[in-house]
C-alpha cells in the first residue's frame, strides 16, 4: 500500500514539473522579449514627459495622440519602469524576487488579473528604461481543453471590454487585438507530454515598441513595428486567413464549416443549395468568405479581404505550404491560389 501511495505521489509531482516546464516554454514563444527584463542604466534622454502620458484615451476625441498609450490595468505603457512598478504595487501586486545574486533590477510581479492569479513581467528598454510591453501568465494549470477554453472565453470578453474587438488567431488557440495604440495577444497551449494547458496574454504599446525595436540585436526574429503617424499605429490589415482556410479544408461539411466560421467570430450570411457565405469586419478591415457546396460537402473556399498580401504568403509558408511562384501553394492534398482582385483585395481560393 505504501509503495502504491509513493507511486501516486511521484506521478503527481512529475506531472506538476512537466506542466511548469511547458509553462516556461510556452511563454518564451508568446513573449520573446522576456529575456530583456533586466534594465540597464539609460544611456540617453528621450524627451518624453511621463506625467503627460495618457492611458487608452479615445483616439477620436484626443487632439494629440502622441502621448496616448496602450495600457495595462489603466497604467500607460511607455513610462519609466520604476514609475510603472510603483503604480502596480499601489494596486496590490507584489514584487517577485529572483533567487540568488542579481546584477541589475528585474521586473516580476504577482497578483490577480481578470480573476486569476498571475505572474506579470515587464519588458523594459535597455536604453531608455521605459516599459514597452507586458506579459501576463495565468498561474493556473488547466487539466483539460474544455477548462482552458472556458478561461479563454472569459478572458477574451474582459480584454475586448478594455481594448476593443479583435480576431481569432493561430487556428483558434489565440486571440489578437490590434488597436491603433498597440497589440494584445492572448494564447493557450497544450503541453506535449501531459494533458494540461496554460494560458496568458501579452500586450505592447506601438510607440514604445517602435523605439525599443531599434535597439534589438537580431531584428530578423522580432516582429517589425507598425508605422506610426500622428501618434497612431496603422490599423489592423491582417488576420488569420490561412489558419481559417486550413480548418475549413480539414472539415468540409456544411455544418462543420458553419461552426468553424462562428468560432472565428464571423457573421453567417445567406445559405443556398450551392453556396454559403460569412463575413468579419474590424474597423475598415473586412473579410468575405464564400464557400461552394455540393449537397452537404464544401468543394471550394474563397476568402476575400483588404489584407496584406506579403503577410498572407508568410502565413502560408509558416503553415507548411510551398510555392515556386508565390501564387500557387501546395501542402499535401491542400491547394491554395493567392491573387488580387480589381479593388486590390487579397483573394485566397482553397481546395
Amino acid at each position: 500500500m505504501l509503495v502504491e501511495v509513493k507511486k501516486i505521489v511521484f506521478t503527481l509531482f512529475a506531472l506538476v514539473l512537466v506542466c511548469q516546464s511547458a509553462d516556461a516554454q510556452f511563454f518564451k514563444k508568446l513573449f520573446k522579449k522576456k529575456a530583456k527584463t533586466e534594465a540597464k542604466a539609460p544611456v540617453a534622454a528621450d524627451g518624453i514627459d511621463d506625467d503627460a502620458q495618457l492611458a487608452l484615451a479615445d483616439i477620436a476625441s484626443c487632439s494629440d495622440n502622441r502621448n496616448n498609450r496602450n495600457a495595462f490595468l489603466n497604467i500607460p505603457l511607455g513610462i519609466k519602469a520604476d514609475r510603472f512598478e510603483k503604480q502596480l504595487l499601489q494596486q496590490g501586486f507584489v514584487e517577485r524576487k529572483n533567487e540568488g545574486a542579481q546584477t541589475s533590477k528585474t521586473y516580476y510581479y504577482e497578483g490577480e488579473v481578470y480573476g486569476a492569479k498571475s505572474l506579470i513581467t515587464l519588458a523594459v528598454s535597455e536604453q531608455t528604461g521605459r516599459v514597452y510591453a507586458v506579459d501576463v501568465e495565468d498561474q493556473t494549470v488547466y487539466p483539460s481543453e474544455q477548462a482552458v477554453k472556458q478561461r479563454f472565453a472569459s478572458l477574451k470578453k474582459e480584454l475586448v471590454k478594455v481594448y476593443g474587438g479583435g480576431f481569432i488567431d493561430n487556428q483558434g488557440e489565440a486571440y489578437t487585438i490590434q488597436s491603433r495604440l498597440g497589440t494584445v495577444n492572448m494564447h493557450y497551449e497544450r503541453n506535449s507530454l501531459a494533458a494540461c494547458y496554460t494560458i496568458g496574454f501579452a500586450l505592447d504599446d506601438a510607440k514604445a515598441y517602435e523605439m525599443a525595436y531599434q535597439e534589438m540585436e537580431d531584428k530578423a526574429y522580432e516582429t517589425a513595428p507598425r508605422t506610426i503617424t500622428d501618434g497612431l499605429a496603422e490599423a489592423c490589415n491582417h488576420t488569420d486567413l490561412v489558419g481559417l482556410g486550413v480548418k475549413l479544408l480539414q472539415n468540409k461539411t456544411v455544418k462543420g464549416a458553419q461552426e468553424i466560421l462562428l468560432s472565428y467570430d464571423y457573421s453567417l450570411g445567406k445559405t443556398t443549395n450551392k453556396a454559403l457565405s460569412a463575413s468579419l469586419t474590424i474597423g475598415d478591415y473586412k473579410v468575405v468568405a464564400s464557400l461552394t457546396r455540393r449537397k452537404q460537402t464544401i468543394t471550394a473556399i474563397t476568402l476575400t479581404a483588404n489584407d496584406n498580401l506579403a503577410a498572407v504568403c508568410r502565413d502560408l509558408e509558416t503553415n507548411g505550404f510551398t510555392s515556386a511562384n508565390q501564387k500557387t501553394w501546395q501542402q499535401g492534398k491542400m491547394s491554395v491560389t493567392v491573387s488580387a482582385d480589381k479593388q486590390g483585395r487579397v483573394v485566397l481560393l482553397l481546395r
